[in-house]
């Protein structure tokens, strides 16, 4: 192999690792934001980045979110820093309406 060649498949390689390493799990992030983004709704429980669990109330024109926190207590955040969706209201609604079906069935 000559000098040029060798130097052509180290540039390959070296540019092979930096897109797995530095830009796939970017991407993947920015992915996996957006479909938690869509996923917000009224009645959703959630983390913020900054470790506040809350409950979204509200979410504003924008970027932005109301969340109770206590009760009559509501604090405005970006929707970007909703780092996680713990439970929706409806699917526990869903949950309790299925329980209590069952538990009539066996009555």
């Amino acid at each position: 192999m000559s000098g040029s060649t060798l130097i052509i498949i180290y540039i390959a390689i070296f540019g092979g690792a930096f897109y797995l390493f530095a830009i796939l799990p970017r991407r993947q992030q920015r992915r996996s934001q957006q479909e938690l983004a869509t996923k917000l709704a009224p009645g959703v429980d959630v983390v913020t980045s900054g470790g506040i669990y809350g409950t979204v109330t509200e979410i504003e024109d924008g970027d932005t979110v109301l969340i109770e926190v206590a009760e009559d207590t509501e604090v405005r955040v970006a929707r970007a820093s909703i780092a996680r969706i713990l439970t929706t209201t409806a699917h526990a609604t869903d949950a309790a309406s299925a329980d209590a079906d069952s538990t009539d069935a066996d009555e």
